[in-house]
């Protein structure tokens, strides 16, 4: 086997050189790394060993390479160093492999204890991989550690990197809005950060803790349940609003049919009384006298509004007082059908025919109603005219009409009145 002197500028030259090169750099990073990760001092001992067998190693090769360019013999070369040269190429090369296999060694125990053991690095790796932005300083602003989500939230917010905690924490207020005592900043792709700092004691000095927690889900949540509170007291001022309008409308629904009685009963009795001062023979004057004296107590709010007399038959429902007063203001009342037996429908027709007996009187001068009732189906249809002369021009609803109506309607039926060519009133009740 050829000397390592004698292998220049050959494959096996540059591979012995190479190699060694690169067990030097192995190895100083093996002893950097068992420094760095403060390893048993036994360890750090067998790394600087090594270490400097591979320095040995390279510079004897590279000895030997400065050795082989001379032209003549170098006085300064030793001879335990010219007997190096001489050596076989093999020896270096074995020797350079036991380094190496001692190297693999050091570097798989020091795995090992990486995976094993809490590190500096480990902790560095465990903070960048968090979803929360973490950044501690010092009281001036100096960053001391920051993470990956930090540095890329500041990169977003400030267009620069992370090296002034204070001035950041002043650029993510200026940007922020209060919500619940939280300071929250929406970034431009979407999501939602929560800001909140604190104060740490290590080893009796205080530092800034800055954490940017990800509320994104919270915040829309929050803003979806704000947005349908907003919405649900929009439908709750309504509904008062409604209830108000509600409650008037049922107040004046009230106060339009105690005017619209109050209406029908005052003219039921002038017309009776000017029946009678034309008709004296035909009319009963004690039910005059009767009707007028109860009108006029009402009027002073000493009654309620009258609906009879005592001469009205004992045992009548409204329909038949109805008709038996519509008698006092000349009205006869001609019936073509069945009387309903239902008391709504009987109060409903009393109603009826109040108002057409009252008008007819008034506005058609007539002295006979003609009511035609009609069993279809599950319907009653009420048919109402007079002989009266026909109304002049198109009937306008209103008062007793208006509120004939307005019962009607509340009872589920329909009500339709015709002027041509002469009055008649329709009612259809369900």
């Amino acid at each position: 086997m050829k000397a390592v002197s004698m292998l220049r500028d050959s494959f096996v030259w540059y591979a012995l050189a190479t190699g060694s090169l690169l067990l030097v750099i192995g190895e100083l990073a093996a002893l950097a790394g068992a420094f760095r990760v403060r390893r048993n001092r036994r360890t750090v001992l067998f790394s600087g060993l090594n270490l400097l067998a591979g320095l040995a190693l390279f510079t004897v090769l590279m000895d030997c390479a400065r050795y082989t360019y001379l032209s003549e013999p170098d006085p300064r070369y030793r001879p335990f160093q010219l007997t190096m040269f001489s050596l076989p190429w093999g020896l270096y090369a074995g020797i350079g492999a036991v380094l190496a296999v001692l190297l693999a060694v050091i570097l798989r125990n020091n795995r090992i204890y990486l995976r094993d053991h809490l590190t500096a690095d480990s902790v560095r790796e465990t903070v960048d991989l968090l979803p929360e932005g973490i950044c501690i300083s010092a009281p001036d602003g100096t960053v001391l550690l920051s993470n990956l989500q930090m540095n890329a939230i500041c990169r977003t917010l400030t267009g620069s990197v992370l090296s002034d905690a204070n001035r950041f924490r002043k650029q993510v207020e200026a940007k922020s809005e209060q919500q619940d005592s939280e300071t929250l900043v929406r970034l431009p792709y979407g999501e939602t950060r929560r800001f909140s700092l604190e104060k740490i004691t290590v080893n009796g000095k205080e530092y800034d803790l800055l954490i940017a927690a990800d509320v994104t889900e919270q915040y829309r949540i929050t803003e979806e349940l704000r947005e349908k509170n907003e919405h649900l007291q929009d439908i709750r001022r309504r509904m008062k609003a409604v209830t108000d309008i509600s409650g008037d409308l049922f107040f004046a629904r009230e106060k339009a049919d105690a005017r619209a009685a109050l209406h029908n009963q005052l003219g039921q009795v002038l017309l009776t009384g000017r029946h009678y001062l034309e008709h004296p023979d035909s009319t009963d004057g004690e039910m005059v006298r009767m009707l007028t004296r109860e009108m006029n107590r009402f009027l002073l709010r000493e009654a309620e509004i009258p609906t009879g007399t005592d001469d009205t038959p004992a045992g009548t429902d409204l329909l038949q007082q109805t008709l038996y007063l519509i008698r006092g203001i000349g009205i006869r009342a001609e019936i073509d059908g069945k009387l309903p037996e239902e008391p709504a429908r009987r109060t409903l027709l009393a109603y009826a025919v109040q108002e057409c007996a009252t008008n007819a009187v008034k506005h058609a001068e007539a002295d006979r109603l003609t009511v035609r009732l009609e069993e279809t189906g599950e319907s009653l249809v009420i048919r109402i005219a007079n002989n009266g002369r026909p109304p002049k021009e198109m009937v306008t609803e209103s008062g007793g009409l208006l509120s004939l109506r307005r019962k009607t309607e509340e009872a589920g039926g329909e009500m339709a009145v015709e002027s041509v060519p002469a009055f008649r009133l329709t009612i259809r009740i369900p």
